[in-house]
Parts: C-alpha cells; sequence; structure tokens
C-alpha cells in the first residue's frame, strides 16, 4: 500500500513503503492523488504512478539496498490460514466473481489473495461483487488492481459491481476509477461480459485501460 484513505474517502495520506514515513491530510489541500504524486515526485520520491503504490521517500529512494529489504516479501500462510467471511469466490455463468464484505482493511489481505488466485483459475474476466463492502484501504486496492492487470494480459475485463458511494469516492480520490468496467449489479457485469444488452439509467462503462 502507498496512500492512506480515510473511511468515507474524503481525505489522504503518503506513505514511504520502505521506511513507514507518512505525509497526512494531503487530500484536503490538494484533492486529488494525481496532483499529490506529481508534486512529490518532483522533490524525491519514486514509485508508481497509481495510489496503491510501491512508493519511497525521498531518503529511501537513494538508499536502494535499504528498499530492497524491505521488499522482501513475507512468506505465504496457506489458503487454510486465509479463509475470512468478507471474502468469497462463486462462478456465474463461466465467470469468477468475487464478493467482498464489510470493512477491509489490511487483515484480510491473505484471505484476498487467495481468492483471486482461485478467480484467475477461469480466466479471462473478473467481477468484484462490492454491494456488501462498506470501506476499502490501499491494501486491498492494491491486490484488485493487479488482479485487473492480470485480467487484462489475458485478454478480459475487470468489473466492479455494486458499489456504494463512500467506496466510489475512494476510487474517484485516488485515481483509479477509470481502470475498471462499473456496474450497478455482478449479474449487470457478468451480462455486459456476455455481450448482452445492460440497461441502467447512465448506461454502464465500458471497459477501460490504463
Amino acid at each position: 500500500m502507498t496512500a492512506s484513505t480515510t473511511i468515507d474517502g474524503t481525505d489522504f495520506g503518503l506513505v514511504c513503503d520502505t521506511c513507514g514515513q507518512s505525509v497526512t491530510g494531503l487530500g484536503a489541500t490538494m484533492h486529488n492523488w494525481d496532483l499529490v504524486w506529481s508534486l512529490f515526485s518532483r522533490h524525491g520520491w519514486t514509485g508508481t504512478r497509481l495510489a496503491t503504490g510501491p512508493h519511497s521517500c525521498a531518503r529511501c529512494s537513494r538508499v536502494p539496498l535499504a528498499a530492497a529489504a524491505a521488499a522482501v516479501p513475507a512468506q505465504p500462510t496457506g489458503i487454510l490460514d486465509a479463509l475470512d467471511e468478507r471474502v468469497s469466490v462463486r462462478t456465474a455463468r463461466g465467470v469468477a466473481v468475487v464478493a467482498l464484505t464489510g470493512d477491509l482493511t489490511a487483515s484480510v489481505h491473505d484471505a484476498l489473495q487467495a481468492a483471486l488466485a482461485e478467480a484467475g483459475s477461469v480466466p479471462p474476466h473478473l467481477v468484484i461483487d462490492l454491494t456488501r463492502a462498506t470501506s476499502l484501504d490501499t491494501s486491498t486496492l492494491g491486490e484488485l488492481v493487479a488482479a485487473r492487470h492480470r485480467a487484462a494480459q489475458a485478454g478480459g475485463h475487470a468489473c466492479l459491481a455494486g458499489m456504494s458511494p463512500g467506496v466510489r469516492r475512494i476510487l474517484h480520490t485516488l485515481c483509479l476509477q477509470h481502470l475498471f468496467a462499473e456496474f450497478p449489479a455482478p449479474e449487470a457485469a457478468v451480462a455486459w461480459l456476455h455481450g448482452e444488452p445492460v440497461l441502467s439509467a447512465g448506461g454502464p462503462a465500458g471497459p477501460a485501460h490504463a
């Protein structure tokens, strides 16, 4: 993770993934992740343009060995240890649907990774059902963005379904909403992936690519 958001998505900060240095209150003053990153990257911060990271502060960017040591991933705990009632996987008409429930913080990371790995066995499309999700942190968003890239590499689309206004606000604040096709419900997303017409007030978002 890199950007840390408030639960309602109205504010966010920037966190160095190497040393943990954080700069808070950025959303309240700059309002937009792209603006924040363009400024901080000019002052020595390095990393990806996506809010999900990884990023390093100016000091850590000058110490590549320290950054490499901090980047060594933790050993996986195994799928059985990763089970979490907030994450479930099903297949709807041949499309993998990952349903997320409640507050999705770093504690759901292992379960989400396991679910997305299972969903990846049913390529190329992916639907993320957020109907019952109340908030997402950036570690969760990072996993969803990575899954979206894997789907795109397989020639598929990643869709978000049933987003609440709060979750939509978080994606908008961190400039991530353009990565996904958005639908009011998972059934609508599955229908669209099958090439069927989907009726809604504003119409579904088409496939988007970073």
